[in-house]
């Protein structure tokens, strides 16, 4: 079955795609192959579809336009099965290899175009770019943090929609990770977090993800080397589109990152959590705890306090018991409220018998009467007693600090009204 079948489903493009197909197509071929089984002629003339015939190609498209209009899935969302399965399904002859090669260079290569050194038919690169969709995100605002050299990055998707992505150099000179949002805003309104004061506006889809990932990489002084989903919003609330997003980044012909290096974090969605075990995914899961005590961390996390901190012990047992490693918890350390020898008691009990590292992350809240860090003191004290639990103890840095670029902050001060500059960037050449 053709394009006919794949046709008004909700990919947003204008139905002028197919006539500019039309206009670019040769005199001497009867019509665009991803088109030959919408616009049929016969006794009767032309006809789209099912619509009526029309006397002429110029009524069919007419007519057409008034009923469905062409899908276009994003090139950035998909992995070479997804879009051999696109093409041959619009009746389009593709071989696995080329479908490959379009997206090793389209994604892995962050290239314009169409392969050169190993080119594919042209009729087929006709074909991909009458019914895919290649269109990147738009960077409206990046902050350079000097001290530290991250950089954050607000984006645009197409409709308006605002979200941010992090570069952050890595201990090894010139390699880098990407931190990639997962939604425009967020919902889980955590007490200390500046994206959840904006609110859920919508998923993001996985194009956009790796579009971020693919702007982010081209402007690299040096290699990116991993991804972390840690931006905006719950990832598992997005949980088909976040693991669809890294599939295309651990892909050869994507963005060639190692699954092992890819991280994805979650606030304790237990039924999400529960299916990520049942998967066996090779991506990290952390899982952000920030208290051991029910009452404070439903006050803290509060939408997620539907599911006990039982449940959440069980789901983390279950990924510990899926992957045989050791499991990830992370803690946000809140000066004055979740370091005390109370939190270390409870977090024991609560996951005794399971393996798990404790990665703390210092708080970002600038409000004047926000949470306030931890001092040295409080944290050294911290420290010590998370040692009695016998698990390892990471401080990871929290940067861009120094230029306000907490999460959430840079779509925060766009909202209040600021209006930053426009930017491009080139894309960065490599081989799949």
């Amino acid at each position: 079955m053709g394009l006919r079948h794949n046709l008004g489903s909700g990919f947003r493009t204008a139905f002028t795609d197919v006539v500019f197909a039309i206009a670019d197509w040769s005199q001497d071929e009867r019509f665009p192959e991803p088109f030959r089984d919408v616009f049929v002629e016969n006794d009767n003339g032309w006809r789209c579809g099912d619509s009526r015939p029309g006397p002429d190609l110029a009524a069919a498209v007419v007519s057409c336009a008034t009923i469905r209009t062409v899908e276009r899935p994003h090139l950035l969302g998909m992995q070479p099965d997804d879009l051999l399965a696109h093409l041959t399904g619009s009746g389009v002859a593709t071989r696995p290899s080329e479908a490959r090669r379009i997206l090793a260079h389209v994604i892995a290569a962050g290239r314009p175009g169409f392969p050169s050194a190993r080119p594919v038919p042209a009729r087929l690169a006709r074909a991909v770019e009458a019914t895919t969709d290649r269109t990147p995100l738009e960077v409206l605002e990046r902050a350079v943090d000097l001290r530290d050299g991250f950089v954050k990055y607000l984006l645009r998707s197409p409709d308006g929609a605002l979200s941010e992505a992090v570069r952050i150099p890595l201990e090894r000179p010139g390699a880098f990770s990407v931190c990639l949002s997962s939604q425009v805003g967020c919902a889980m309104g955590c007490a200390f977090c500046a994206t959840g004061r904006l609110g859920l506006r919508r998923n993001l889809e996985a194009w956009e993800m790796v579009a971020a990932f693919s702007r982010l990489r081209s402007e690299a002084p040096g290699l990116v080397t991993g991804a972390v989903f840690m931006g905006q919003g719950e990832p598992f609330a997005n949980y088909d589109a976040v693991l669809k997003a890294a599939a295309v980044l651990a892909d050869p012909c994507g963005g060639r990152i190692k699954a092992e290096s890819i991280s994805i974090s979650t606030v304790g969605l237990v039924p999400a959590m529960r299916r990520f075990a049942r998967e066996k995914h090779r991506y990290r899961l952390i899982v952000s705890l920030t208290s051991a005590i029910q009452a404070r961390r439903d006050r803290l996390l509060p939408e997620v306090a539907r599911w006990p901190l039982g449940e959440l012990a069980g789901a983390l047992r279950e990924l510990h018991e899926a992957v045989g490693q050791r499991v990830t918890v992370a803690w946000v350390v809140l000066g004055g409220v979740n370091t005390g020898a109370d939190e270390v008691a409870a977090l024991g009990e609560l996951l005794a018998g399971v393996p798990f590292r404790l990665n703390l992350i210092d708080v970002n809240d600038p409000r004047p009467d926000g949470f306030q860090r931890a001092t040295p003191e409080e944290l050294a004290t911290f420290r010590d007693r998370l040692r009695s639990l016998g698990v390892p103890v990471v401080r990871r840095y929290s940067g861009g600090a120094a230029t306000h670029a907490a999460c959430g902050m840079l779509a925060s001060r766009l909202v209040g009204g600021d209006r930053p500059p426009r930017d491009g960037s080139a894309g960065l050449a490599a081989r799949c």
